[in-house]
C-alpha cells in the first residue's frame, strides 16, 4: 500500500511541571511513494518527536498545532481505534532498540504471527510461511528454527533484522526507521545498511530514516531534512545537502563527521555551544548563539526561508543577505 506523507506548519509541545517544552516548531515535510527521506541533527533536535508524530504515537502530554497527514487523512484527528488500524495496516515503525519491540516470554514466530492480526484472509500456517519468507528476505538463515527462538537468544543485529521483518509483514505504505543502527557494532551496522539498501530497490512505499550517522543518510536517502532545536533549518536532495550545504548549522554538522578525516584524531570535532532551552525558544534564529556567521538581525528576527533551488531551501539570514 502506498500513499503520501505531509506535515504543514507542524508544532508539538510537551506540557511538563517545568513548563511547555516546544519540541517541534513550524515544520514542513513531504514524502511520496518510492522516496527515502532522511532526517538528521544533533540529539535533542526533535527528530524522534517528528517520527513519533508521523506514527501517531505521541504521549498524552503532547499538544499538536498545524497539520500532519497520511493520504490526506489528518492523523491527530483520528480516534484510538482508527489510529491502531492505521499503524497496523499502513504505517510501521522500527525503533532504535529492537529489544523493547518484542515480548521476552514469547517466541519470535508467535509474535510475528500476532503482528499479522489484520490479515483475516490468512490462516496460521500461511502466516508462518510468510514469516519464514520474510526472515529469509532480511538475511536470517534457517528461518524455521529462528521462529522458535526467544528475543534474548538473538544477537542485536538479528533482532534489528527481525524488527524490520515484523514491520514489512504489515505491508506498510510508510516505514519509519528511527536510528536503526545506533545500538549495533560496525559489522552489524553494515549489514543493516545493506538490508535497507536492498529494501530501497524493492519497496515502493515511503521510507523515513532518522539518524545522526551521516554516512547512512548519504548512502540511502533521496532527500534530507536537517533539524536543529525543533526546526527544519535546511532541506534538499541528498547531493545538495552533502555537497552544497548552505546553512551554517548543516555545514558545521558535516564538518564534524568523523568519516571526513583520514588522519587519526586525538579528539573528535564538535560544534561549540549548547542547544537552546526549548521551554523558552529564542525569538530570532535558534542557531544564532552558536553561529560563526551571525548577523545583527539574527538575535531578534526569525530568519526567512530562502529558496536556493526548486528543491533546496534554507532558513537563514546570512543566506538571504
Amino acid at each position: 500500500m502506498s500513499g503520501s506523507l505531509a506535515a504543514s506548519n507542524l508544532s508539538v509541545r510537551y506540557e511538563t511541571p517545568g513548563g511547555s517544552v516546544h519540541a517541534l516548531r513550524h515544520v514542513d515535510i513531504e514524502a511520496h511513494p518510492g522516496e527515502v527521506i532522511g532526517i538528521v541533527g544533533e540529539s535533542g533536535c526533535g527528530k524522534s518527536t517528528l517520527v513519533t508524530a508521523m506514527a501517531n504515537l505521541l504521549p498524552a502530554n503532547a499538544r499538536i498545532d498545524g497539520s500532519i497527514s497520511w493520504n490526506g487523512i489528518e492523523l491527530a484527528k483520528l480516534d484510538a481505534h482508527r489510529q491502531r488500524l492505521l499503524r497496523g495496516d499502513e504505517i510501521a515503525l522500527v525503533s532504535q532498540d529492537p529489544m523493547t519491540a518484542f515480548n521476552p516470554v514469547l517466541t519470535i514466530g508467535d509474535q510475528l504471527v500476532d503482528f499479522q492480526h489484520h490479515r483475516k484472509d490468512l490462516g496460521r500456517a500461511e502466516k508462518r510461511a510468510r514469516i519464514a519468507a520474510m526472515l529469509g528476505r532480511v538475511g536470517i538463515s534457517d528461518a524455521e528454527r529462528r521462529m522458535h527462538s526467544y528475543p534474548h537468544e538473538l544477537s542485536g543485529g538479528m533482532r534489528q533484522r527481525v524488527a524490520i521483518a515484523a514491520a514489512l509483514l504489515t505491508d506498510p505504505g510508510l516505514l519509519i526507521a528511527d536510528e536503526p543502527t545506533t545500538a549495533l557494532d560496525v559489522t552489524m551496522e553494515a549489514q543493516i545498511i545493506h538490508l535497507l539498501r536492498e529494501l530501497r530497490r524493492d519497496y515502493n512505499g515511503i521510507i523515513v530514516i532518522v539518524s545522526h550517522h551521516l554516512g547512512v543518510i548519504a548512502e540511502l536517502c533521496d532527500r534530507v531534512y536537517v533539524m536543529y532545536a525543533g526546526e527544519v533549518v535546511e532541506s534538499g536532495e541528498v547531493d545538495a545537502i552533502f555537497h552544497d550545504a548552505t546553512h551554517p548549522y548543516t555545514q558545521a554538522l558535516l564538518a564534524c563527521d568523523p568519516a571526513r578525516f583520514q588522519q587519526k584524531l586525538d579528539r573528535l570535532p564538535t560544534i561549540p555551544g549548547m542547544l537552546p532551552n526549548l521551554t523558552q525558544p529564542p525569538c530570532g534564529c535558534v542557531y544564532a548563539p552558536r553561529c560563526d556567521r551571525v548577523l545583527a538581525s539574527c538575535g531578534t528576527v526569525a530568519p526567512p526561508l530562502v529558496e536556493l533551488s526548486a528543491s533546496h531551501v534554507a532558513r537563514c539570514h546570512a543566506v538571504s543577505s
